[in-house]
């Protein structure tokens, strides 16, 4: 069986893409801090930070999938934090790498997840994959995860991607869970724009990624159809709680609570989805209303 190999691969999207390559009968293996067989899944030892990688993994793989690196939103950005931010996505690049330089192997493609935050706090604009980098922390280190992919022949793709939505947890879970309890937060002045994508869409992208072989490049990794945060909100409202009380939470106090990292709710960036939708790419979920209808049923 034709082997994909994945980094990452017990979080949210390394999950999803685990089922959905399987059920296309692919063999899915991933890289972990542990060796261990587990529901048919081989998890394959590797330690990104001394560069080393157990070689069996790369027997009958053609892809290689990294989605690892520390979380983004679940602790404050100290300097010491956002240095394990960038240095998680980029030492598990540079090991992936160095183990294909040195290794005999099949792998004809290599895809990397990496996000919106590229853009910046853009207002108006409509960010294409040509356009420049944006400023803040998000951006910078976006900018250097991209930048450990440099140094390969192999055929690379690269996912700007924008907020998840699933039901097993991520973004949407965080954003929505005050709405049963009869809160509907309105972060900010709700004008800033949400460039999303659901669970399913972003992992069939990858698995397209794989399968079609004019594809390089970045792409970016979200709906065609955007959102301002206060019509995004209230449109879970109307699943979870309707009689939900919308209420706003300014900027200042977002700011004091969480710093710096209040940018990941405040930033707006309308992302474009053309370049991927050229490539040949359906999506599954185009619109908030039908991803929403499929995440908690009509």
């Amino acid at each position: 069986m034709i082997r994909v190999l994945i980094g990452g691969g017990s979080g949210l999207i390394g999950k999803r893409l685990t089922s959905l390559l399987r059920e296309r009968g692919y063999d899915v293996a991933w890289l972990s801090r542990t060796a261990t067989r587990v529901n048919g899944i081989t998890s394959y030892l590797w330690d990104p930070e001394q560069g080393k990688m157990d070689v069996k993994a790369l027997e009958n793989c053609v892809a290689i999938i990294n989605l690892a690196g520390a979380p983004i939103a679940n602790k404050a950005w100290t300097s010491s934090y956002r240095k394990k931010i960038i240095e998680s996505r980029t030492q598990s690049a540079r090991c992936i790498l160095k183990t294909l330089k040195e290794n005999p192997n099949q792998v004809s493609v290599l895809i990397s997840s990496s996000a919106i935050g590229f853009y910046g706090d853009r207002k108006e604009e409509i960010m294409t994959e040509e356009s420049a980098m944006g400023n803040g922390f998000l951006a910078q280190s976006t900018d250097e995860w991209e930048k450990a992919y440099q140094d390969t022949s192999i055929r690379t793709i690269l996912f700007r991607i924008g907020v998840v939505l699933s039901k097993n947890g991520g973004a949407l879970k965080e954003m929505s869970s005050s709405i049963p309890f009869g809160i509907c937060p309105i972060l900010g002045n709700g004008k800033q724009i949400l460039s999303w994508i659901h669970l399913d869409d972003i992992c069939l992208q990858m698995i397209h990624g794989i399968e079609n072989e004019n594809m390089h490049g970045i792409y970016n990794g979200v709906s065609p159809s955007p959102s301002p945060q206060r019509a995004f909100i209230l449109a879970i409202r109307k699943h979870l709680n309707k009689w939900s009380i919308p209420i706003p939470v300014p900027s200042s106090i977002l700011q004091l609570l969480m710093g710096e990292r209040s940018s990941i709710v405040l930033n707006s960036s309308i992302v474009s989805s053309e370049k991927i939708k050229k490539s040949g790419y359906e999506f599954k979920f185009p619109t908030l209303e039908s991803a929403l209808n499929n995440i908690y049923g009509k």
